[in-house]
């Protein structure tokens, strides 16, 4: 992969194209934020959250090695993480909000997830599949399923329970930390997608207010579930892989 230091103008578009859309985001944020009467540490909530976002983001671009423009996938991923924080913002001040509020927020939760289908087409429709593309929808993923965990357990529909959900995927990565046989890459995976989109649609769906305590638990156990026995099959994977490795 070309390194952007290799090529200045292709770095001055990316990050100039990175900035335009944290700037623009930003703002939809911050104006969708109070149009909700959110409060001043929902609002603060969602508004650093998307900046810790964006500066990530920004600054995996630069080291990424990406001699091309932003592209609208990525925009688009943006503008996922850009409704995340706002949900966030929801798990932070949850006494101040009724049933329109709540609905407002799995409005957002569910609008991020089904853009979460449309930044990988507009990748692949525009030749731009990159690494970094692929890593920033992974991670924008991982922080979705957490948040809205988050705010349902927040509804006092389910228990703390809940947060293993979005938990998973750093302990997963905590695992690599610890252990050279959890690094190894993963084959592509149709059940890895299909668990990710049930997981993400059930969420969405026990968020709405209509889902009474029973339905919405019972939809987050599957949910549970099925990501833990994905995380499972994927890590036996990894330690079988590194067992039948010839010895040096």
């Amino acid at each position: 992969m070309t390194r952007l230091t290799t090529y200045p103008s292709a770095r001055r578009s990316a990050l100039l194209g990175g900035a335009v859309t944290a700037a623009t985001v930003g703002a939809a944020v911050v104006a969708l934020g109070v149009s909700l009467y959110a409060s001043a540490a929902s609002l603060a909530i969602a508004a650093s959250g998307y900046a810790i976002v964006a500066t990530i983001m920004l600054g995996g671009l630069v080291y990424s090695g990406i001699a091309a423009p932003f592209g609208a996938a990525n925009v688009i991923t943006l503008g996922r993480a850009g409704m995340i924080m706002i949900v966030a913002g929801f798990a932070i001040d949850s006494v101040t909000y009724g049933a329109t509020a709540w609905w407002i927020a799995a409005g957002l939760a569910t609008a991020a997830f089904l853009l979460d289908g449309v930044d990988g087409w507009a990748a692949r429709r525009g030749g731009r599949c990159t690494r970094f593309g692929a890593r920033f929808d992974m991670e924008v993923d991982a922080v979705f399923a957490l948040v809205v965990a988050a705010v349902l357990w927040q509804t006092s529909k389910v228990g703390a329970w809940i947060m293993l959900i979005g938990a998973l995927r750093y302990l997963f990565i905590l695992a690599g930390a610890l252990s050279p046989a959890m690094q190894a890459p993963l084959p592509r995976s149709n059940r890895r997608r299909a668990v990710c989109a049930f997981q993400g649609g059930a969420l969405c769906v026990a968020l709405m207010p209509v889902i009474d305590g029973g339905l919405a638990a019972g939809l987050a156990g599957a949910a549970l579930l099925a990501t833990v026995t994905s995380f499972a099959i994927d890590t036996v994977w990894l330690l079988r892989r590194r067992s039948q490795a010839p010895a040096r």
